[in-house]
């Protein structure tokens, strides 16, 4: 699997556009072929790599297996910060309140930073010093 990953990139990676197959399918350099004399057909790499990597299981037109896969990968990783839901969080102006007294608790014991303590509670940094604000 990490080899197909690793040439998929190299083939989107090349500056030409295309890459170039053989009649029995097999990928070759254009120089090649022309100084050998086989006649090649250029192929979108993109299209090309999306084919390899479905036939290997791996869809990333579909959106909800690359949010899976990006899932798994940070929860492997250790990285659940990364995990992002597609839906955005409200509060109540009563949570809003219970957090902003949690803070003071915690500003108080000098556990923590306002940013690392809003990215625990799954908010973003400003929205919590707003927050405070208010």
């Amino acid at each position: 699997m990490r080899e197909l990953i690793k040439e998929a990139i190299a083939d989107l990676k090349k500056g030409d556009g295309f890459i170039y197959v053989t009649a029995d399918g097999k990928q070759i350099d254009l120089y090649e072929a022309a100084s050998s004399g086989i006649a090649v057909t250029p192929v979108s790499p993109k299209k090309e790599v999306i084919k390899k990597l479905e036939a290997a299981g791996l869809h990333l037109n579909d959106t909800k297996f690359i949010n899976e896969l990006n899932e798994l990968i940070s929860l492997v990783s250790g990285n659940t910060a990364a995990v992002k839901s597609s839906k955005r969080r409200t509060f109540s102006d009563s949570e809003k309140s219970k957090i902003v007294e949690e803070w003071t608790k915690v500003e108080a014991a000098g556990k923590k930073t306002k940013a690392a303590f809003a990215r625990e509670i799954g908010v973003g940094y400003q929205t919590f010093i707003n927050w405070l604000r208010s």
